[in-house]
């Protein structure tokens, strides 16, 4: 018999509390265009808001700017002072040229993962020493990222004379350091640049690999300053491209840089998603944009060339008087005449100049070496990142309310992490379609206003027979890469519903109401560039999500046959991903059950080896976070879920998972550990099964019923 409330939707076709729903053609697009257009207002407002984080203007003002920038782009490291290697490596008549390197790092911090004396990130450059010897400005001139360090000193053959920009300077009267700088091509790693290789293996333990590329710059002052033909008064920066950014952020930090010339970078950053991956810096646009930064070199000389009339609007904003906007492009007449102005060279020789050629194998071996060590860098510091998070939380398990005051300050960092997004607020406009009439169930298409622009949608499933006055536990059931509600839910007859085992009908035939949202997977390049406007926001597009899910809370806890008491959330995959991280931050979700997803998130994002490592994966720059494995690893995670029940769901056979699952096991194993130390071990379980990447159910539906205090019909 169909209960009263059943029936009433039935004849009305619509949810109560709804308006009718014309179903748009393509949801997907249109979902997709709400969030990349929540993003761009956001950076649009943050960008109208930057002077307050400004003010008072002052010296205390621009110290407190710098060590935040100095932060965001992990400009944090200590480096040796420098013990320089020099090599010559020929005569050009006007100037001689070497090959300088020194280390400047071991490969660790701690212990092993420090290396041995000769394990160690080196520093290369070529220096080029104008004739006669005498106390000359030095600049520090830095490539381009799709140029070596060899091009601009004339060195190869791969640039014109009138883009040799080291040779030129050299030519100009300046002492010349051209450091080696990782360039943006497939060279050690062929199925990604090595830039962007290196740049998530930094990210993750709150490095960048543009942060290490200007600690080299200053550890290049240091080596130029120790030179008797250079006066350490007059050591500047030029760069063009990305040698521009380099030079940019190199003088806002180092105040012992005399000058900066900044060609081809300088811009509004409004756009800078769609610039290469590599030059991501997390919650950036929120108190920085390129004037910004300017303003931190100030009163040291500054000037920019290149660019049209956003440039010109950017410079405007820098305020300062020793900033200049320069005519043409590059570093050419207009920029080296300025640059003499302010450092003011003594003439060189006037003998010819001959480029001095450098063999192509010395330069590859140099590229390799700079890659495979800064690799081994990030890589190590990943790795101490487990003992760093144990000693960063200290947890208190004497009793539960003594824990959840001791995990406050975690679920604090979480927060900030996911992004600290507005709270919804206005009416819910919920509107509905029904879509499903099925024996055991009722199904529609739901919408729920979030933002202006942005709603919510999934599918809601009702079963049938609810009495008058019954309140039934609701499961949100999330599908996760490439699929959709109905595939999460087993309504679509697809090969990639079958991973699914229709959970969300089987929930729902169980008697439980279901909703199953759509997420952000069904486009990798889509996805990329959702990461990539929330990241430069300091947010995630999953805390966007959360967003989405607790609206749609808000709305389900009016319908008269939901218990809002009794929510819980169960995905698999990237769903599984989505519950995990969903949990700490919607506590009215009572039971999490994370599926085919749980792993050691050290190794799965930073693991060279590992097939299944997100390494691997282009398009998966949603999975990498800004100092993530400082902070949390998936039992991390699980322990802001706690004391509500947490369930993995995981198969033997399951490729998502890492090998060997050892690792994986430890992770659980504190997860478990935890809920027995807090004396409530039946709230955490392990649903482990023989199969592949799938629903299994047999042991987390009963789970759902225990904690959400559910009897199956028989």
């Amino acid at each position: 018999m169909i209960g009263i409330f059943s029936a009433a939707l039935l004849a009305f076709e619509i949810l109560p509390g709804t308006t009718p729903w014309n179903f748009p053609q393509d949801i997907v697009a249109e979902q997709y265009r709400e969030m990349i257009g929540f993003y761009e207002r956001q950076i649009a407002e943050a960008a109208a808001r930057r002077h307050t984080f400004w003010e008072p203007a002052g010296a205390e003002a621009i110290e407190r700017n710098r060590a935040e920038f100095r932060r965001l782009i992990g400009a944090m490291d200590t480096f040796l002072p420098p013990q320089p290697e020099r090599r010559l490596l020929g005569d050009a008549g006007a100037y001689t040229v070497s090959l300088v390197s020194w280390p400047l790092l071991r490969l660790g911090n701690e212990g092993s993962t420090s290396g041995s004396s000769g394990a160690l990130v080196r520093e290369y450059g070529l220096l080029l020493l104008p004739k006669p010897a005498v106390r000359r400005p030095a600049v520090i001139a830095v490539p381009d990222a799709t140029h070596s360090a060899a091009d601009l000193a004339g060195s190869t053959a791969r640039l014109p004379a009138v883009d040799q920009s080291a040779r030129r300077l050299a030519l100009a009267g300046y002492v010349v350091f051209a450091p080696f700088f990782t360039q943006r091509r497939a060279f050690s790693e062929p199925w990604t640049d090595d830039r962007a290789w290196l740049f998530r293996l930094a990210y993750q333990v709150g490095h960048h690999l543009v942060g290490s590329e200007v600690r080299q710059v200053s550890a290049a002052r240091d080596f130029l300053a120790t030179l008797p033909e250079v006066d350490p008064a007059r050591i500047a920066v030029a760069g063009a491209g990305q040698g521009g950014l380099t030079a940019l952020y190199a003088a806002a930090l180092d105040t012992r840089l005399a000058a900066a010339l900044v060609a081809d970078y300088f811009d509004n950053r409004s756009r800078a998603f769609d610039e290469p991956e590599d030059r991501t810096v997390w919650s950036l646009l929120v108190r920085f944009g390129d004037a910004e930064i300017a303003r931190m070199a100030a009163p040291r000389p500054l000037a920019v060339s290149g660019g049209g009339p956003r440039v010109r609007d950017e410079f405007a904003r820098i305020q300062s008087s020793s900033a200049r906007l320069l005519s043409g492009q590059g570093i050419h007449e207009a920029a080296l005449a300025w640059l003499a102005g302010v450092l003011r060279p003594p003439a060189a020789s006037s003998a010819p100049a001959s480029p001095v050629r450098m063999d192509a194998d010395d330069v590859a071996a140099i590229a390799n070496a700079q890659f495979s060590a800064w690799q081994a860098r990030y890589r190590n510091l990943a790795m101490e990142a487990y003992a760093g998070r144990d000693a960063r939380w200290p947890l208190d398990t004497t009793s539960i309310e003594a824990y959840r005051r001791s995990v406050q300050p975690k679920l604090e960092a979480y927060l900030d992490m996911i992004g600290r997004y507005p709270a919804p607020s206005g009416p819910l406009e919920a509107r509905s379609v029904q879509v499903y009439d099925q024996p055991a169930f009722t199904g529609y298409r739901l919408s729920v206003r979030v933002y202006d622009g942005v709603h919510a949608y999934g599918i809601l499933l009702v079963p049938k027979g609810i009495r008058p006055g019954e309140r039934r536990p609701c499961v949100f059931t999330q599908h996760g890469f490439s699929s959709n509600p109905e595939e999460a839910l087993g309504m679509a007859d697809t090969p990639g519903a079958r991973i699914y085992s229709r959970f969300g009908a089987r929930l729902a035939e169980r008697g439980y109401v279901v909703f199953a949202p759509m997420i952000f997977t069904q486009s990798g390049p889509g996805r990329m560039q959702l990461a990539r406007h929330a990241h430069l926001l300091g947010e995630i597009p999953l805390g966007l999500e959360v967003k989405k899910f607790g609206r749609v809370l808000d709305y389900l806890s009016t319908l008269p046959f939901i218990d809002p008491n009794r929510f819980a959330f169960y995905g698999l995959s990237y769903g599984g991903y989505t519950a995990l991280w969903t949990g700490p931050a919607e506590p009215r979700f009572r039971v999490i059950i994370c599926s085919g997803h749980f792993n050691d998130w050290d190794l799965k994002t930073t693991d060279l080896t590992e097939g299944t490592s997100f390494l691997f994966y282009k398009e998966s720059f949603d999975q990498f976070n800004f100092d993530l494995l400082r902070a949390f690893n998936h039992s991390d995670l699980a322990t802001l879920v706690a004391p509500r029940p947490f369930m993995v769901e995981i198969g033997d056979q399951d490729g998502v998972v890492m090998r060997p699952r050892r690792f994986v096991d430890l992770e659980i194993q504190r997860v478990l550990d935890l809920y027995r130390r807090l004396g409530i071990p039946e709230r955490a379980g392990v649903a482990a099964f023989h199969g592949p990447h799938m629903v299994d159910g047999a042991e987390t539906f009963p789970f759902l019923d225990r904690w959400l205090h559910w009897t199956p019909a028989r």
